[in-house]
């Protein structure tokens, strides 16, 4: 006897499985809500959405198709999750790229993943990042263009933007809508390449998306969560654990840039965030920082600790 099921057993998936998808049903369903937080500044869904279309729309007009490559090359900034909306908008691939890479690394991976936009800080923790990039420009044909991120009055050339300009730029254009399924990729991450070279790994929307529903539902996640972000966005923790599963809820996300313990308890106690994600490291630097200071901690109740403590 057949015991497969009958067609009317088989249940249509409820919510969509593209990234895009899944963040248009958030910020129709909850355009007011807060989704991000840097400094002082709050951005919501409704926000974010629309600089993630112009940002889209910019990049569509300089080119850039589904399949093609996005480098991100940015510490936890609201122009990283902008960036990855906007790529999943174009069915383009994002490739997350550590910024403390070396030289050599971040040459490998442009040319591996033949990424023909990299959206990249100016300066960070006092690297001069678009001297960098623009030094290795003639050595990656594929690499046409540069979106920086910053506010200095810098001279620009033709393949050279300011972000805030692209942004800017697309809110005049139309864009043309791309189909995006869930087998589509989204993502290139690279190991870390401790023991022999770096590999990339193709992740689709679905891989990421059934990973990140799975994660909001252990932990018990909703909209009324926030969840600081200290991991960085760059890698599997920080986008497919911490990043997706607030967007898949339609809850709120803290950005710090770069992991501080300090600064994380200042945070905590400023936002209450209630999810927490981090290393064993990570945590026992808050700990003893907690040693010497009065903080509140009581709204942290649940999160992922990956990683070993050395």
């Amino acid at each position: 006897m057949d015991s497969s099921p009958s067609t009317s057993e088989v249940r249509p998936l409820r919510h969509p499985t593209d990234l895009a998808g899944v963040f248009r049903t958030a910020s129709a369903t909850q355009p007011d809500a807060p989704l991000l937080y840097h400094g002082p500044r709050v951005w919501t869904y409704s926000e974010i959405a629309a600089d993630a279309r112009a940002l889209a729309s910019a990049f569509q007009d300089v080119g850039v198709e589904k399949g093609d490559r996005i480098a991100v090359h940015l510490p936890n900034l609201p122009e990283t999750v902008v960036t990855i909306i906007a790529a999943a908008e174009l069915g383009a691939l994002i490739v997350p790229v550590n910024p403390h890479s070396s030289p050599n690394e971040l040459r490998f991976v442009l040319r591996n993943t033949e990424a023909t936009i990299a959206v990249i800080a100016e300066r960070h923790g006092g690297i001069e990042y678009l001297e960098l990039f623009e030094s290795m420009l003639p050595d990656l044909p594929c690499l046409q263009y540069l979106a920086t991120v910053g506010k200095e009055d810098l001279w620009y050339d033709d393949r050279i933007f300011q972000f805030e300009d692209l942004v800017s730029a697309g809110r005049g254009l139309s864009f043309n809508p791309v189909a995006v399924v869930a087998g589509d990729p989204l993502a290139i991450l690279y190991t870390s390449g401790t023991s022999q070279k770096q590999k990339g790994v193709v992740l689709s929307h679905g891989n990421l998306f059934h990973a990140a529903r799975a994660t909001a539902t252990v932990l018990g996640m909703d909209s009324s969560d926030t969840t600081l972000c200290c991991v960085p966005l760059f890698n599997i923790f920080g986008l497919g654990a911490t990043l997706l599963p607030t967007l898949v809820t339609g809850g709120s996300l803290i950005l710090q840039e770069q992991f501080d313990a300090a600064e994380a308890l200042d945070l905590i106690e400023t936002h209450r965030p209630t999810v927490l994600h981090g290393v064993p490291t990570m945590f026992v630097l808050m700990l003893r920082e907690l040693a010497n200071r009065n903080v509140d901690v009581t709204s942290l109740r649940t999160g992922i600790i990956a990683g070993a403590h050395q």
